[in-house]
């Protein structure tokens, strides 16, 4: 501990020792000159250390501002991609309308082929080579008659089941009356149920292909018999599929 004398002596000596003189300092004037001493030490150190870091983040200026050059550059690159593509939906909705189609109904899925987006087109094939034992029956209510809102296919237990166009899978798994199913989104706001699977080769956000294989044939859910239950929806309203898949082979 440093220990402060109360009274705190200082010669001053010119060269003439006959004009030398003898400053005395009070403990606290030397306290408080001892203390503003101090202060300026660490004044004089902080505006260094500040000039040094000052100095330091000058030298980044130019990095920065090429940094900033080139993000403004992709910036606008970006923006021009997306008036082009803003440009190319505008396009397409108009040859939509000429060919009558509704833009809204189109189902947009994503191309893991060409790393793109495309229109899927609608289904265009059986999902199942079998026998069409029930046809698509519209409600009659009054007469007793009750909605049948697909095509149903025997064939043998275990014959393969394939997607009736390209799309993507938007749900694959069991409801308490289709059994194991499969539903497919494809273009132009079509949608495929496959039900009564056996079992499933593929799951929701799958991308298929026309033909491509997604489960077996079988009997789960409320079924009375081994059989495939298809049916075909646009813009969620239930179509007969025959009005949709041209196949006059058809049985």
């Amino acid at each position: 501990m440093i220990r402060i004398p109360k009274q705190t002596k200082i010669m001053i000596m010119p060269m003439d020792s006959h004009l030398s003189k003898e400053l005395i300092l009070s403990r606290r004037l030397t306290i408080a000159l001892f203390v503003t001493a101090l202060a300026l030490v660490a004044l004089i150190l902080f505006t260094l250390f500040s000039y040094a870091t000052i100095l330091q983040q000058a030298k980044l200026v130019p990095s920065m501002k090429n940094q900033l050059a080139e993000a403004n550059t992709r910036l606008a690159k970006v923006e021009q991609i997306n008036v082009e593509i803003e440009n190319m939906r505008t396009m397409q909705e108009k040859l939509l309308g000429m060919l009558g189609v509704n833009p809204d109904s189109v189902a947009w899925v994503d191309d893991s082929e060409t790393n793109g987006v495309i229109m899927a087109p609608p289904p265009d094939i059986w999902p199942v080579d079998g026998l069409v034992t029930k046809e698509f029956i519209v409600a009659d209510r009054p007469n007793g008659i009750l909605p049948h809102l697909g095509i149903d296919f025997t064939a043998p237990i275990g014959t393969s089941i394939v997607a009736a166009g390209k799309g993507v899978v938007q749900k694959a798994g069991f409801d308490e009356y289709l059994g194991n199913f499969v539903e497919i989104r494809h273009g132009f706001g079509y949608v495929t149920i496959y039900g009564h699977c056996r079992e499933l080769t593929t799951r929701a956000g799958d991308h298929v292909n026309k033909g491509q294989m997604i489960g077996t044939l079988g009997g789960t859910g409320k079924s009375s018999a081994p059989h495939l239950h298809f049916e075909v929806w646009i813009d969620d309203q239930a179509v007969d599929p025959r009005t949709v898949i041209q196949d006059n082979d058809l049985q």
